[in-house]
């Protein structure tokens, strides 16, 4: 095992013993795959005091970065790291990407619709209400679903998911278009809640190697610092995790939310899930509802770390 998965798992258990709160129960939960929640067992204003108390909790940890600078990610909890707007003069690489998806966004298909011409206002605001939920059908959607489903309607072939230039393009220009407005997802029934408390156990489950869950890293030790390449990074808060995605790497490469959570089981010794799974739908759909009421950042440029001080211990986990 690695040296900052011993460190991690060490803390982990430490603080497991001593919590009593959200994060207790989280790292409570059995290693064992998630079951649907029985529709009754779950009312909505317990979603709600969910969120309240977790960024309750988080406030107390992180007390020198306010609740809604959460939704920069890693990047606000970087030391040294002044957070670029989207547009920034440093953000070439963002800008590219975003001219290269509004072209694909307004390309007229052949029977001369478009991908704009799909969505509400032609996609303006619409990202702050994604991931959904069909009241009808109860499935769960994100918004790189509801591209391809605009592809697939007009007859057109749909998107992979790690392709840059065509998904990665067009999800980090639309939403781009959602940048600075608020985070909205609405539990409204019990399909809502269903998936809602899926991503909940998801989230809380411990896999891989390392034994972690997502929740051991980015609510145990969310704001504290790890080294990675040598570089000192900052550890995302699981509140306001999604609203800065996709994330636009050196030399233009789009990193998609489900990519990141990929990266990350790989970084604990777990098999990720495939693009696209259900479990990361879940996964992505109880973050953004506890990130409800922050601001959306929309894509900005990766980070480029600070270089680490040779005396900085190991630390915890991934962002």
């Amino acid at each position: 095992m690695s040296p900052w998965r011993r460190h991690c798992f060490r803390t982990t258990l430490c603080l497991g013993v001593t919590m009593v709160t959200f994060t207790s129960v989280i790292l409570a939960t059995p290693a064992t795959p998630p079951t649907p929640a029985p529709k009754a067992a779950t009312s909505i204003p317990n979603i709600e005091r969910d969120r309240r108390d977790l960024i309750s909790m988080l406030q107390k940890k992180i007390p020198t970065v306010a609740p809604d600078e959460w939704s920069f990610g890693s990047s606000a909890f970087t030391p040294g790291l002044a957070v670029v707007a989207l547009g920034g003069n440093n953000a070439t690489n963002v800008n590219d990407i975003l001219a290269i998806g509004k072209k694909a966004w307004e390309r007229k298909f052949r029977n001369g619709n478009s991908l704009a011409s799909c969505f509400p206002n032609g996609g303006q605001r619409v990202a702050a209400n994604y991931p959904q939920v069909d009241l009808k059908s109860g499935t769960l959607a994100t918004l790189e679903d509801a591209i391809n489903a605009c592809l697939v309607l007009h007859q057109e072939d749909p998107f992979r998911l790690d392709d840059s230039l065509t998904m990665g393009a067009v999800s980090a220009y639309l939403r781009s278009l959602s940048a600075g407005q608020k985070q909205n997802i609405r539990i409204v029934n019990p399909a809502t809640v269903q998936h809602y408390e899926s991503g909940r156990r998801w989230y809380a489950r411990r896999i891989g190697e390392a034994d972690l869950a997502c929740a051991s890293c980015h609510i145990l030790q969310a704001g504290q610092t790890r080294i990675e390449a040598g570089q000192t990074v900052g550890l995302s808060a699981a509140v306001g995790q999604p609203l800065a995605w996709p994330r636009i790497e050196s030399g233009g490469q789009v990193r998609l939310l489900h990519q990141q959570f990929q990266r990350c089981m790989e970084r604990i010794g777990a098999a990720p899930f495939e693009l696209g799974s259900l479990e990361h739908k879940q996964i992505e759909y109880f973050l953004s509802a506890v990130s409800n009421g922050l601001t959306i950042r929309g894509p900005i440029a990766a980070p480029a770390p600070t270089p680490a001080p040779t005396t900085m211990p190991w630390s915890s986990a991934h962002p």
